[in-house]
């Protein structure tokens, strides 16, 4: 049994993300925890610092936002598929550390997000919460699925890479099994302003050697930035869906790469997947 994360903020954004979750799982049997968290005059549970507000305000804000999950719960029961399940979660917390929670009390399949919240500001195409969660969810996958888009089904994912950096079963272990599970292939992506050296080239064949088992091909772009390519690639062949993997460096190092889900910004139209590695220290 899968199990898939749906933090929310009752917008629509994040009700759109649930209807695809739904869709995307249509075929298998799941366990969705709708996760709402919140803070109450910016107290949240286990604070040392912050003075604990009144008993009243908590408490109303909690069944407030229970109210709401369980009114949501209803709503995607009703268009849910045979074999799905849902259950409901509130938290007086950051909605980084509450979904790290979640993950780390049991296993989590997938975190699943709308890449707006309540504000869905028309020039940003990710919100501040959703980048917080690519970039600060520990060893679990964040997939960002904008306002607009609907499940149509899934056919091709596109993976940007420079091969400057090696990759590993585990690391890609729920991109291959999201292929396999919709009968997709993968297209491997690399923007490139001269040919591989050959650290990227030795990458490139491990890669392949990876992906031996499912429908992959390698494709090369010259002369473009990364988030236009990226975005001229995938909107010509109508692609489903962009992976990146989120490779958790050092603080220093994370000062000089800028990670490739900030560069492709308003670029972004379809639903976007980080696959998380664990944080190293600094």
């Amino acid at each position: 049994m899968k199990t898939i994360l749906l933090p929310t903020d009752f917008s629509e954004n994040a009700y759109n993300a649930a209807i695809y979750s739904i869709q995307l799982y249509k075929e298998e049997t799941c366990n969705f925890i709708l996760l709402n968290s919140y803070e109450v005059n910016g107290y949240y549970s286990g604070s040392m610092f912050v003075a604990r507000p009144n008993q009243r305000s908590i408490k109303e804000i909690e069944t407030f936002s229970k109210e709401q999950l369980i009114q949501l719960q209803g709503q995607l029961e009703d268009l849910s598929q045979p074999g799905h399940k849902f259950e409901i979660l509130f938290k007086n917390n950051p909605l980084d550390r509450a979904v790290n929670n979640v993950i780390g009390s049991g296993m989590i399949d997938v975190v699943i997000i709308g890449t707006q919240g309540e504000t869905a500001a028309r020039n940003v195409a990710f919100g501040s919460n959703t980048i917080n969660l690519m970039e600060n969810v520990i060893n679990c996958p964040v997939l960002a699925v904008p306002s607009h888009v609907n499940y149509t089904g899934i056919e091709e994912i596109v993976l940007p890479t420079g091969f400057k950096i090696g990759y590993d079963a585990q690391e890609l272990e729920y991109l291959t099994s999201l292929i396999t599970s919709h009968h997709a292939a993968l297209r491997v992506l690399h923007i490139e302003e001269a040919g591989l050296d050959t650290v990227q080239e030795d990458n490139r064949s491990a890669l392949s050697k990876l992906l031996a088992g499912i429908a992959h091909s390698f494709h090369y772009l010259s002369y473009v930035t990364v988030p236009l390519g990226i975005y001229c690639f995938t909107e010509s062949r109508g692609s489903d869906m962009i992976a990146f993997l989120n490779k958790k460096h050092s603080f220093f190092e994370n000062l000089l790469f800028e990670p490739f889900y900030r560069k492709i910004g308003n670029f972004s139209q379809i639903p976007v997947l980080v696959l998380q590695t664990e944080k190293v220290g600094i």
